[in-house]
């Protein structure tokens, strides 16, 4: 139902489906659904990656991977693949849709779970616990000048 909605509301106001990353990355939250998509593909020995390429509407409508890929070719009309989704067709080139799915979570991990402006929306409980230790580490603020502003210093008169 969300892919339902983001996407209506995407055609509808012609909005753009861009993440954190710009028009060249997967949304944080669009990257769920490739990576379900990908993991649904690693039990299918009739599809490799590539075969993106040449995804049919009956396929579109089965895998969710394909899905996703045939949306962004409809938002997408007249521009190639490779220019429109780089990311994207770049994974096309990986080996095995096993391959694709850990690359997939490794990215879903590193952009959407570990980043605390993310993530402090989430809301957890008993499906979805906040089990961690937070990290202890406090950020503060450098103290010194950065070297490079010495070089722009005017000297004293």
């Amino acid at each position: 139902q969300y892919l339902k909605v983001t996407r209506g509301l995407q055609t509808d106001y012609m909005l753009e489906p861009a993440g954190s990353h710009g028009v060249w990355g997967l949304d944080d939250y669009h990257c769920l659904p490739f990576y379900y998509g990908a993991c649904q593909l690693s039990r299918e020995p009739d599809y490799t990656p590539s075969s993106i390429h040449s995804v049919s509407s009956t396929e579109a409508g089965m895998y969710l991977y394909f899905g996703c890929i045939q949306y962004i070719k409809q938002l997408k009309k007249g521009v190639p693949f490779f220019e429109s989704s780089p990311m994207l067709n770049d994974i096309s080139h990986l080996p095995t849709w096993t391959k694709v799915s850990s690359g997939l979570l490794k990215l879903f991990e590193g952009e959407v779970l570990d980043k605390k402006p993310v993530v402090q929306h989430f809301v957890f409980g008993r499906f979805f616990p906040a089990n961690w230790t937070p990290s202890q580490h406090i950020t503060e603020a450098p103290t010194e000048l950065f070297r490079t502003e010495a070089l722009f210093r005017r000297p004293a008169a």
